[in-house]
């Protein structure tokens, strides 16, 4: 299963993510759910580092498919439509695949 956890300041802006494990939806090469969340994890950090001038810390541990993504301070308008864009579909993924698909949200 593959555990999301959005990162939440105590306003409820959204800050950052972690995606960590696999999904097990199907083989490797295979699996649709793990490619959906992959390429909405790492298309918004890759536009938040494109077209916005937020700093950010990021991890990814691809044997272990890890991968933690956090805006430093408070995000700008555009990353903060970009992040509230994944969760829109991370929520998604997570209600078509509820086995195979977990989110949370974590305060930071």
């Amino acid at each position: 299963m593959t555990r999301i956890t959005l990162y939440k300041d105590f306003n409820g802006t959204i800050k950052g993510f972690k995606v960590d494990g696999h999904a097990g939806y199907a083989d490797k090469g295979e699996d649709i759910v793990c490619a959906a969340i992959s390429i909405l994890a790492v298309n918004t950090q890759n536009s938040i580092e494109s077209f916005c001038e937020d700093a950010f810390k990021q991890k990814f541990e691809e044997k272990s498919a890890l991968m933690e993504f956090m805006i430093e301070g408070d995000p700008s308008h555009d990353a903060e439509l970009l992040l509230k864009s994944f969760e829109s579909g991370i929520i998604g993924i997570s209600r078509e695949y509820p086995d195979f698909v977990n989110h949370e949200y974590k305060e930071v």
